[in-house]
């Protein structure tokens, strides 16, 4: 996003032309509306009447559709108030203090309702996509920002050489002049194309699926089989539908909305919202506490006395046994929120997450979030990360207690002796427990190894993938300690590594398959296994895994040829039985391969608390983590190890808020978008 000192220097220059495009749209009651004017990615808000050469959306001369306010086709609902509506969610998803023409959708509302009734679609549904795909502009993530923040795109919309566009991480997305052309059927630039604008693109490609309902078209934009918690995903979304539609004065509908699995917060299995994590429940509400905190975030881990030091105060808020319900009239919760602005922000976080806000659960969750543990409310930001920062830094469970009161509950120094008491007490009482000492080493977010109920040959592949792959895609080119040591050990013994000690597509796979045990001879010619083919004789000569013989994913690809199971291309043709080949055939084990350059992934199942079915690196680029590639990426080619799994992937109870957001949203990794480039 363009910084406010940047915006500031281009007002000036700029101000006579964008007072020329004030826009200005009609309400039913005659009233004006005025929305910001975007051009040349510059927002200008002003509140001068409006001149002959305005621009206007008549929102009066739009009717109701015939769709619930909550669903997917136009709804019955006023377009004023559906444009309202729509600027409030957006500036309220915006980072707080952030001006409005810092605000990438601000302004966009009208247009969006205008173009959605032309694709007889609800307008709320871009916006819901943006959170989802982009955090609404606001994302950190890099490499999203080239997308964002010159294509003009929030939503994840790949494109064709042939069409407008921008290049960023091997992918070309659509690029529009302006956030508010992306919107908006009439701009100059959409006129002539049948998918110019975002809607009538979502219409072309997701038609049958819109007019059937979220559900349906979530199982195609997110299905399970490309590593999706769709039962989460649809749920993220309905509730931000279901947020606007209330807004613009709506009746929510239920009917017909996804409810397979449970949603409740305290599930052992189930998968959080992105950044966040499960909360495993123990035999109470301290010892949850401590060995929630102990385990989730992806950096250092508290320590037991750390944890114990936060729990140590919230006995002195709520009680000994944390009662989430405590309220003095004026604090309500585990940790006594203010009843003015603090709980009933939580209340909107539970609603983001889809929880009740008065769950043992959801309170550590939001709490976690609030001292930036976990980031699962992405398109906001925790504002205690000083309380984590003082609690990191201390060893003894007095001093955190003195820490967390000082930087997050801020009572003065109140009853300071007793929070100390309660913080040493927890640690001696749980200073030994082998439950929470498992938490302590965990490098699974909130959850342990017995979620997982894949076989034991699927299962140590999954191991090895916790062990050396991250659960998200903001590592770059860092590799998890376990990974670095796998790689100096096979370094050292000879064997294909890659590039960049691993930082490398087929390092990362010939490595987590030999380490694994899934196939020790993989990548490598072997006396006890079939030819390796002439391309490895041409360029490596024969030999042996002692020998390192081995080599790039062009060698890799013709060695699986000759010693696995070829499954066919991805869409194509399953060779094992004749039919279509589609995702759910996919075993963990099964490897891909792209040509052009040269390109492989793997994939592993489902892993509670690792954001995809697919794991990769990239060469020189990305550590391995959960994969932005799925299963049809690129038009894969598919291979088997002869004989190899037939287990199950594993199972897990689909967790409340959202799951990761599809990878061609850029944001954190997990689903494999569906919003592909249409040809013209």
């Amino acid at each position: 996003m363009v910084g406010t000192n940047y915006m500031k220097k281009y007002l000036t220059a700029l101000t006579l032309w964008t007072l020329a495009g004030v826009l200005v749209i009609s309400t039913p009651a005659s009233a004006l509306l005025t929305i910001d004017k975007q051009g040349n990615d510059i927002y200008f808000s002003d509140d001068n009447t409006c001149n002959e050469e305005s621009s206007s959306v008549d929102l009066s001369v739009i009717s109701p559709g015939n769709g619930e306010p909550n669903g997917m086709t136009y709804p019955n609902l006023d377009a004023a108030k559906m444009a309202a509506a729509i600027e409030k969610f957006v500036k309220d998803r915006a980072p707080d203090g952030t001006p409005d023409q810092d605000i990438p959708l601000h302004g966009t509302g009208a247009v969006a309702v205008r173009s959605a009734k032309k694709a007889n679609m609800s307008p709320f549904l871009a916006y819901a996509h943006a959170v989802v795909e982009s955090s609404m502009g606001f994302t950190t993530v890099p490499g999203a920002q080239i997308k964002i923040h010159e294509g003009h795109n929030l939503f994840g919309r790949s494109a064709t050489d042939s069409q407008p566009h921008v290049w960023e991480g091997d992918r070309n997305w659509y690029k529009w002049s302006s956030f508010k052309a992306s919107l908006d059927s009439e701009a100059e630039e959409n006129k002539g194309r049948s998918s110019g604008d975002w809607y009538s693109y979502d219409r072309d490609v997701f038609s049958d699926e819109i007019d059937k309902g979220m559900s349906a078209y979530a199982h195609r934009y997110a299905p399970p089989d490309d590593g999706n918690d769709t039962a989460a995903y649809i749920r993220t979304m309905q509730g931000l539908l279901n947020e606007m539609a209330e807004s613009a004065g709506g009746n929510i509908s239920t009917s017909g909305l996804e409810t397979t699995g449970s949603s409740s917060s305290s599930s052992c299995c189930a998968n959080p919202a992105a950044g966040g994590s499960a909360v495993q429940m123990r035999d109470n509400n301290p010892e949850t506490a401590l060995g929630y905190l102990m385990s989730v975030g992806d950096g250092q881990k508290l320590t037991i006395a750390q944890a114990a030091g936060i729990v140590g105060n919230l006995q002195q808020e709520s009680g000994e046994n944390l009662d989430p319900k405590a309220t003095n009239g004026t604090h309500t919760g585990i940790a006594q929120w203010d009843n003015v602005y603090r709980f009933p922000k939580l209340t909107e976080f539970a609603k983001f997450i889809n929880a009740d806000p008065y769950e043992i659960g959801t309170q550590l969750r939001y709490l976690a979030w609030e001292i930036t543990l976990n980031n699962e409310w992405t398109d906001h930001k925790g504002s205690y990360s000083s309380a984590l920062t003082s609690i990191r830094a201390v060893s003894t469970p007095e001093e955190a207690a003195t820490a967390f009161e000082a930087k997050f509950e801020k009572s003065g120094g109140s009853a300071l002796d007793k929070r100390q008491a309660n913080a040493r007490a927890l640690y001696d009482k749980y200073k030994d427990s082998s439950s929470l000492a498992s938490s302590k080493s965990s490098k699974i977010s909130g959850t342990t190894a017995s979620c997982s109920s894949a076989s034991s040959g699927a299962g140590k592949l999954q191991e090895y993938t916790l062990k050396y792959a991250w659960g998200d895609r903001s590592h770059g080119t860092e590799r998890k300690p376990e990974y670095a040591a796998a790689i100096e050990k096979a370094e050292s013994e000879g064997r294909y590594v890659g590039s960049m000690h691993g930082v490398d597509c087929g390092g990362f796979v010939t490595t987590l398959v030999h380490d694994s045990g899934f196939d020790p001879d993989y990548n490598y010619s072997s006396g006890t296994s079939p030819a390796p083919g002439a391309l490895i004789g041409a360029i490596f000569g024969s030999g042996s895994k002692s020998s390192g013989k081995s080599g790039n994913t062009v060698v890799q690809e013709a060695w699986v040829k000759a010693n696995w199971q070829a499954l066919g291309t991805a869409n194509g043709t399953y060779e094992p039985d004749g039919s279509k080949f589609t995702d759910d055939k996919l075993q963990p084990g099964d490897v891909a391969f792209v040509s052009g350059p040269g390109h492989t992934w793997i994939y592993v199942g489902e892993i509670k608390d690792f954001n995809s079915k697919y794991a990769s690196a990239s060469q020189e680029e990305k550590a391995p983590a959960v994969a932005g590639e799925g299963f049809d990426y690129k038009s894969a080619r598919w291979y088997r190890k002869k004989g190899g799994s037939s287990a199950s992937s594993g199972s897990s109870s689909p967790g409340s808020g959202s799951s990761t957001k599809p990878s061609t949203g850029g944001s954190s990794s997990g689903r494999t978008g569906r919003m592909r480039a249409i040809v013209e």
